[in-house]
């Protein structure tokens, strides 16, 4: 009998221990988000919102895309003419007699069109934004002759369903960049030729007034471009590159600046490697390694 309970013993106890043993299967990390991206071809422009998945045609035809002024290749849009987001898509079409705006709130389900009233004939650079929800912005420049040119400022609060003429930077200078971090505050970077000029407004584009961005040592013949502004909490956080002739690193080195009064000014902090392209050290070390001082 003794046996015979020794023997269960052993088995029950051989048994949990291979139960605790036993290795779990590994678990692999979900992905819930889902890349949102585009395709040009022959047939027209198309969107997936499902990483590939499944693909829409949007209503429009190619070449309205590209109208205006236009120089490059028609199988990529233009960088800031349209928005891909879950909530919105949108695009800046048309560019001579009628510039307008098309876009969706349904994930490509309807589409409406909405005129930008007054708009500059033949466009160059064209960007649009959203600030929020129902505010949104559309700078455009054109009608260029020589080194000089128009630019616009259009806004919405409606969600984009209608836009209005607001004004224009007083400027003739070839526009480099543009863009709003609110529905008021909003910032435009003029140049090719000589120093770039920055405008600020804080009435939606109405009124401009120059505000000056100065960068230490070397990095005021490197960095030209404003590319973006955003807010970081009560900062704006501006980053600057070196427009399409820069070479400091291969010219995808970019700086960082950040306003803490509202962008009346801007402070250069460091530099954006996004490419890997410099070692931590030189990235870390960018005051002494730049003659900063």
């Amino acid at each position: 009998m003794r046996y015979i309970v020794g023997i269960c013993l052993f088995l029950f106890l051989l048994v949990g221990c291979q139960e605790e043993e036993a290795p779990k299967p590994e678990e692999k990390p979900t992905s819930t988000s889902s890349v949102i991206s585009y395709t040009i071809d022959q047939s027209g422009l198309h969107i997936t919102m499902n990483n590939g998945q499944d693909w829409m045609e949007v209503p429009v035809e190619v070449d309205e895309l590209f109208s205006g002024e236009y120089q490059g290749s028609k199988t990529e849009l233009m960088d800031q003419s349209y928005v891909l987001s879950q909530d919105r898509l949108a695009f800046i079409v048309g560019g001579f007699k009628q510039t307008a705006i098309l876009s969706s709130t349904n994930q490509g389900k309807t589409w409406e069109t909405a005129e930008l009233p007054g708009a500059i004939e033949g466009i160059r650079l064209r960007i649009i934004g959203f600030t929020s929800e129902q505010d949104g912005f559309v700078i455009l420049s054109g009608g260029r002759t020589m080194s000089a040119e128009g630019n616009q400022v259009h806004q919405t609060t409606d969600g984009g369903k209608t836009w209005n003429l607001v004004g224009s930077a007083p400027s003739e200078r070839i526009v480099q960049s543009g863009t709003f971090v609110s529905m008021d505050l909003g910032f435009m970077s003029f140049g090719s030729t000589g120093p770039t000029e920055y405008y600020r407004t804080t009435d939606g584009g109405s009124n401009w007034d120059k505000f000056e961005v100065v960068l230490p040592g070397i990095y005021k013949d490197v960095f030209s471009v404003m590319e973006s502004a955003e807010f970081d909490g009560d900062e704006i956080v501006m980053q600057m590159g070196q427009g399409t002739n820069g070479d400091y690193y291969g010219g995808n080195v970019k700086a960082r600046l950040v306003s803490d009064d509202n962008g009346e000014s801007f402070e250069m902090t460091g530099l954006i490697d996004p490419d890997d392209v410099m070692t931590d050290e030189e990235e870390e070390n960018w005051r002494e390694n730049d003659s900063y001082y």
